[in-house]
């Protein structure tokens, strides 16, 4: 018994270091005279001018929008955990509308990995091209530029501090 209460007080006075992972995607891209943004969490379809912002701010933002004026304008993702799919679903669950981005075509730009703080962070970027659809409206054809991040937890290894 004291073997087991010795090992129960030495395990919890070892320091565990829990850091949760990151998982953050997103896109941004024009069609016509409309600037269509969207990320893990909405997709606002806003005027082109003036810009968002680079796609790393609008990736990493929990709200794209940028005032009242884009309430109208915005959609929620209907499954945030889904990540980048050949068909994602945004909806305006109180107007019972949606709006579906389908893929038509992917091509990866860059990748880039590196070890931060002994957590593995990895960013890609790619060149989309999309399907948009709203309700019965026509669809729309979208080149957009996307980004997919990740940041691992420390996998038991030591951390910063």
């Amino acid at each position: 018994m004291r073997r087991i209460a010795f090992l129960a007080a030495l395990i919890a006075a070892v320091p565990v270091s829990a850091g949760a992972g990151v998982w953050k995607w997103g896109c941004s891209g024009t069609a016509g005279d409309q600037q269509i943004v969207f990320n893990r969490y909405s997709l606002v379809v806003a005027p082109e001018k003036p810009a968002r912002g680079k796609l790393d701010v609008i990736v990493h933002k929990d709200d794209l929008t940028a005032g009242p004026q884009d309430l109208d304008n915005r959609w929620d993702m209907i499954d945030v955990n889904s990540g980048f799919l050949p068909e994602m679903k945004f909806e305006r669950e109180a107007e019972k509308r949606t709006l579906v981005l389908t893929e038509k075509s992917s091509k990866k730009i860059s990748s880039r990995s590196r070890l931060v703080c002994n957590r593995d962070e990895s960013i890609d970027t790619f060149r989309k091209v999309y399907t948009m659809q709203r309700d019965n409206e026509p669809a729309r054809e979208i080149t957009m530029q996307c980004m997919e991040y990740q940041l691992s937890t420390t996998g038991g290894r030591r951390g910063c501090q």
